[in-house]
């Protein structure tokens, strides 16, 4: 799976724009499958409203070129398995049908198989439960 990031921090909107605009042509050019947008939860900004987060969301979702090319928004804070180790500083742009991949090492993504497996919720309830008695005693 093909991953490009474009860090959008310490750049104004303007900038920040033209960042993610020249890096979607080259993305769409070279077959990129996930493109990890990072631009803060706005923590820095004033009042701890990200700025560059609404706009870069806002302008992407009418962006003619991503929807041609088959690409799908995804938000860092979204339980899809493509979206699992992101969070809410993040925008994904992600190839149609790799939704539900998991990224990183064949190592990542097999810890994140069974993790969210039903097997895996299982196990991690039992482990809960275990816990919880433990601190009872």
């Amino acid at each position: 799976m093909k991953l490009e990031i474009i860090d959008l921090h310490g750049l104004n909107r303007e900038e920040a724009w033209r960042k993610v605009e020249t890096n979607i042509k080259w993305c769409i050019d070279h077959n990129v499958d996930v493109v990890d947008i990072i631009h803060g939860k706005g923590h820095h900004s004033q009042n701890n409203f990200s700025v560059i987060k609404q706009e870069v969301r806002q302008k992407i979702k009418n962006h003619p070129s991503l929807r041609e090319a088959g690409y799908r928004i995804i938000n860092g804070e979204s339980d899809l398995p493509v979206a699992l180790t992101f969070d809410e500083g993040h925008t994904l742009l992600v190839k149609a049908g790799r939704e539900n991949d998991y990224i990183g090492g064949a190592r990542t993504r097999m810890k994140n198989e069974i993790i969210f497996s039903e097997e895996g919720k299982r196990m991690r309830k039992e482990q809960k439960s275990r816990h919880a008695r433990k601190r009872k005693r």
